[in-house]
């Protein structure tokens, strides 16, 4: 793998940590609401062989910092970009992380290339169907940190239909020590976004026909039925969207099937520029 650089990159209210390799074509990294930047270890080594490699903690995430004032993600993500020099990328995006991406992209939609996402979120989509999910939203609007823990890996990592121990064990640790550093946080996230998150009015979901770019919707057969039924919306709505199950993987899929979902944004990539040309 090509040299790591680190950043720290000064935002409104916060001090966002990323980190860049590789060259060429931009892909940019977007983690899952549950966990951080580590959630794309296995593609940002893989992918700086050929591309130029970022991801970054969102504000409140793994090593960024997070502070009382207002704020939007999207523009915490164009700031990372001007930055870093970057004007046009690939986003690579899972969970709350895609929904950063549809916010930029309908916002700045000439610095977007392709998007691909791995179960899909969206603001105030959340997961209510299974005991696992209600417990999770129950212990999030007490701050529980270890029910957090317990509810989300339940709910997500297992899914609705699988035991702890039918899920890669690896994938479970690694996923189990990114949560686990989230919940444990003294200020997180999750201490400040109700008072101080803005999201876009319209909401992007009212606005998919305008994206254009191409779209590749990944989603684990083991998630949450809210998330399928998102992804479901998203490849109605936008034009150019290929949709895709990951079988045996829940919702961080790429930690269980790091193989396939490689190999899928590997063609996205590929397929882009075929059509660019």
């Amino acid at each position: 793998m090509s040299h790591t650089t680190t950043h720290w990159i000064d935002v409104p209210h916060a001090r966002l940590h990323a980190e860049e390799a590789g060259n060429g074509e931009a892909i940019t990294m977007l983690h899952g609401f549950l966990v951080d930047s580590g959630q794309w270890d296995a593609e940002f080594a893989a992918l700086a062989d050929t591309y130029r490699v970022l991801r970054y903690d969102a504000r409140g995430f793994g090593q960024s910092e997070i502070e009382p004032g207002a704020y939007a993600h999207h523009d915490d993500l164009a700031a990372v970009l001007d930055a870093r020099g970057i004007r046009r990328t690939a986003l690579l995006a899972c969970s709350g992380g895609a929904a950063i991406a549809l916010d930029f992209t309908l916002a700045y939609p000439e610095r977007v290339s392709a998007l691909i996402f791995v179960g899909a979120g969206y603001w105030g989509r959340y997961a209510s169907s299974t005991p696992a999910a209600r417990a999770f939203l129950q212990a999030l609007g007490t701050l529980d940190a270890n029910g957090l823990i317990d509810s989300s890996l339940r709910a997500f990592t297992d899914g609705p239909c699988r035991s702890p121990n039918e899920v890669d064990p690896a994938a479970r640790k690694h996923t189990e020590a990114m949560t686990t550093h989230l919940f444990k946080r003294e200020t997180s996230y999750y201490t400040r976004a109700a008072q101080d998150q803005r999201t876009p009015q319209p909401a992007a979901l009212e606005r998919l026909g305008e994206i254009k770019v191409p779209t590749v919707l990944m989603v684990g057969s083991e998630d949450q039925a809210e998330v399928h039924d998102l992804n479901r919306e998203l490849a109605r709505g936008i034009a150019h969207a290929r949709a895709l199950m990951i079988h045996g993987a829940g919702h961080h899929a790429n930690l269980e099937a790091p193989t396939q979902v490689l190999t899928e944004i590997r063609h996205a990539m590929a397929a882009k520029m075929e059509d660019a040309a």
